[in-house]
């Protein structure tokens, strides 16, 4: 912990700020989720509910597109020459696109409910952020007439979002990663596992898993930055 002196003793300024070390600032975050656990809990769930519902999404479309890609290259390659005309029937029956062409036309809708659903969750993450500064004007208030600085300030809340974030994004992604595996056995039986494509799989939940991350800690930006800027004294005087 290291004392700056931010100016001469005659000055009407504050007299001395601290700066904290990283770690600390660390357990502080993780302290301050603990003792808020309700507040953190409804911005790990909408994290949680738009992840399992990305990875889903983009789950489902590889298991389909590695179906076709099986459909393509198996007619010569299996014993049980009905199997491809059992799998087609079947992914026509269940509205599935079979060729590569059906499937490329129905992405584009796709992506487009993809970011509504990721906005809709950045905006209930922001709303949660907004309201958990309100809820602790008097504790930033403190901390600042203690010698914080707005750089810690700021730290202290993106450490939070980012630990409520990485939480929520492993979570969704398990979920979702889980329901479109057992939808499409469910569906589609042994024909779901015919060429499963587990790279495209794994760099989907890697992203998936940033997307998470980036997108808690990018709704933390403007209440972080909110809580910064407040004057001690007049975060002392509001009433919460």
């Amino acid at each position: 912990m290291t004392a700056i002196p931010t100016g001469p003793a005659t000055s009407g300024a504050v007299q001395r700020q601290i700066t904290l070390p990283l770690s600390q600032a660390v357990g502080i975050a993780y302290r301050n989720i603990r003792l808020r656990l309700s507040r953190s809990l409804i911005v790990t769930s909408g994290i949680v509910l738009a992840m399992a519902f990305l990875m889903s999404i983009l789950a489902t479309e590889a298991l389909h597109d590695g179906m076709r890609s099986w459909l393509a290259t198996s007619s010569h390659a299996v014993n049980d020459k009905a199997a491809p005309q059992r799998l087609e029937s079947l992914m026509k029956a269940k509205g599935v696109a079979v060729t590569p062409q059906e499937a490329a036309a129905g992405r584009l809708q796709t992506r487009w409910v993809l970011g509504l659903a990721l906005g809709v969750a950045f905006v209930g993450i922001l709303n949660a952020m907004l309201m958990s500064v309100t809820e602790r004007f008097r504790e930033i208030g403190t901390m600042k007439c203690l010698g914080a600085l707005d750089g810690f300030i700021v730290k202290l809340f993106l450490i939070e979002s980012a630990f409520q974030g990485v939480a929520g994004a492993l979570i969704g992604v398990t979920l979702g990663l889980a329901l479109s595996m057992i939808s499409a056995a469910v569906t589609f039986g042994q024909f779901a596992w015919a060429n499963v494509p587990a790279g495209r799989i794994a760099t989907s939940l890697a992203w998936c898993v940033l997307v998470g991350v980036g997108l808690t800690v990018a709704g933390a930006v403007y209440p972080a930055w909110q809580a910064a800027r407040m004057q001690p004294i007049e975060a002392m005087r509001v009433d919460t």
